[in-house]
């Protein structure tokens, strides 16, 4: 029985275990695909040594767990990640099509800046990188050779507080 034999007559029971494994992730057919992709594309010695110590199913479970739990799998990258970062203030303009947003971004991006001149000049220049900017954390961390932590710290607080005045004045 070769792999593509295998996984076809067991898929039910691998998809019920990796489906257990992640917890019922909404994107845990994505990675169940990418897992198939990735074994798939192992050389043949490999798929023939998962046969013959019946450790196939094995392979999709540990898999699975890694590349859900891991902040540095591919899963991560690919799916994950992009539904966890926190996007910057677009994730609060109001979606109706009446309104104008571009000329709405504008304006919450001056009044972003406006609000930013009261703050001292190193959390105003993190938060200026993360809000206007765009920049991660991380990415911010690297260019200043500062601690990740110590940007969520400094920039967090100033954030809330910016948005929650967003949502005050646009009453969303």
């Amino acid at each position: 029985m070769n792999m593509n034999d295998y996984i076809t007559k067991h898929w039910a029971e691998i998809y019920k275990k990796v489906r257990k494994v992640t917890k019922n992730h909404q994107n845990t057919d994505d990675l169940l695909n990418d897992l198939v992709m990735t074994l798939l594309e192992k050389p043949s010695e490999y798929h023939d040594s998962l046969l013959d110590n019946n450790k196939v199913q094995h392979w999709f479970t540990t898999s699975a767990h890694t590349q859900m739990n891991s902040k540095t799998s591919p899963f991560f990258y690919k799916y994950k990640s992009f539904s966890m970062r926190t996007t910057s203030f677009e994730e609060w303009m109001p979606v109706e099509e009446e309104v104008d947003t571009i000329a709405m971004a504008e304006e919450i991006k001056e009044y972003i800046s406006y609000q930013l001149q009261t703050y001292n000049v190193y959390t105003r220049t993190l938060a200026t990188e993360h809000l206007l900017y765009n920049k991660s954390y991380s990415e911010i961390s690297r260019e200043y050779k500062i601690n990740r932590r110590y940007v969520s710290e400094t920039v967090n607080p100033c954030k809330n507080e910016i948005f929650k005045k967003i949502r005050e004045r646009w009453n969303y």
